[in-house]
């Protein structure tokens, strides 16, 4: 059947498929066809991108934005490893999920020696908010000074006066010093938390990395979640 293009009806005289589209260059199963209320584009034979009357816009893959390579399983949209950050505050420009290696350290001095019981961890970052949950447990640690602090944090935390907006919670929680529950505070513009001790005349003050030597064993699972 002839196809007809002119300024009234355009083109006309077939709709075509994913496999023999309507119109094409020189490889004839990549190019457009249409259906009812329906234009959509083909790439080898298979339909990759269509536009319905409600110019609802439909991809039947994975997308790629910011330069990335589209993911080749599932479907949804890839970003680059890389984020391509926007000033626009009502643009989402990165979406990451990955694991991460908590480890105990001192703020002044890292301890000489941990014996670790548990050491995992993974995290959901969208945008500028990360979500970060861990588990951390040890038998013992030698050595170390200052504060006792949660290392290796996923991304570093917003350079920001106050804290980088920081909400914790924890759970499973044993260790010794006279500690029934502690807190957890991001340091800013830093990949490290602090750990608040609290017990018995005891309530929000930082942890010394000595209460944690003291306690001879700390266990902790542990969500946080921070800006970056």
């Amino acid at each position: 059947m002839a196809i007809t293009i002119n300024g009234t009806t355009g083109i006309a005289g077939v709709d075509g498929s994913a496999s023999t589209p309507a119109v094409q260059g020189t490889d004839t199963n990549t190019g457009i066809f249409f259906g009812t209320d329906t234009v959509t584009i083909a790439t080898g034979g298979t339909t990759a991108v269509t536009v319905d009357s409600g110019q609802r816009t439909k991809f039947p893959t994975t997308i790629g934005v910011g330069g990335a390579t589209p993911a080749t399983s599932g479907s949804g949209i890839t970003f680059p490893a890389t984020a391509s950050a926007s000033s626009d505050a009502n643009t989402l420009d990165d979406y990451e999920e990955g694991t991460w290696t908590p480890t105990v350290g001192g703020q002044t001095t890292d301890p000489s020696s941990v014996a670790y019981t548990a050491q995992t961890g993974h995290y959901t970052k969208i945008g500028n908010v990360v979500c970060v949950f861990g588990k951390l447990g040890t038998s013992s640690i030698t050595g170390g000074s200052g504060f006792a602090i949660i290392k290796n944090l996923p991304f570093t935390s917003r350079d920001v006066s106050g804290g980088a907006g920081v909400f914790a919670y924890t759970s499973h929680i044993t260790f010794g010093a006279g500690f029934t529950q502690l807190g957890l505070q991001s340091l800013q513009n830093t990949t490290t938390i602090r750990i608040a001790k609290q017990g018995t005349g005891i309530s929000g003050y930082p942890a010394d990395i000595g209460d944690l030597n003291a306690g001879g064993n700390f266990d902790a699972e542990f969500q946080i979640t921070y800006q970056v």
